[in-house]
């Protein structure tokens, strides 16, 4: 299992090409030369970047559900809305579609910068005002949450 850490500006071109963090290649030198795939993030403005061999295990996941149920099939839908393989070009740079950069706020003609964070098995990319506004708004009910998962964690390991 991957355990992706770190946060890191990135600065992006106006094609919407980032040159990936080394720090983050060096965590992912086992399965980057499967390829990566890019989504939506379900809860925030933020795109989920995926190690090719964990996408594999979230479709594995998919096959379970059943497309005659309308919620499994609204879900796949919606959750497989956007993505897209990636690959790291010989400079080392991703490609990020234009459609994701709009759904994460990343506009490139106002700012050349995004945040590329290590989230365990995945990564996410955010645009500098939404990250700071997320780090601003969890602070206060932080405390709250961890509490609140602490007591999810304590629940699943009885």
């Amino acid at each position: 299992m991957l355990n992706l850490l770190g946060e890191h500006i990135c600065k992006v071109d106006n094609k919407g090409r980032v040159l990936f963090p080394s720090k983050l290649r060096k965590q992912l030198e086992e399965v980057i030369h499967h390829g990566m795939v890019i989504n939506r993030d379900i809860y925030s403005n933020c795109l989920a970047l995926y190690p090719k061999p964990e996408w594999d295990r979230i479709q594995q996941d998919f096959s379970k559900l059943n497309r005659y149920n309308r919620s499994h099939l609204e879900f796949m839908r919606r959750f497989l809305n956007g993505a897209t393989p990636l690959e790291l070009d010989n400079a080392g740079r991703l490609s990020l579609p234009a459609t994701l950069l709009d759904y994460a706020e990343i506009d490139l003609k106002k700012n050349n910068e995004l945040v590329v964070v290590g989230a365990l098995e995945k990564m996410e990319i955010w645009s500098v005002g939404n990250h700071n506004k997320m780090v601003a708004n969890n602070q206060s009910d932080f405390a709250a949450l961890a509490e609140q998962v602490q007591r999810d964690l304590g629940q699943l390991n009885d």
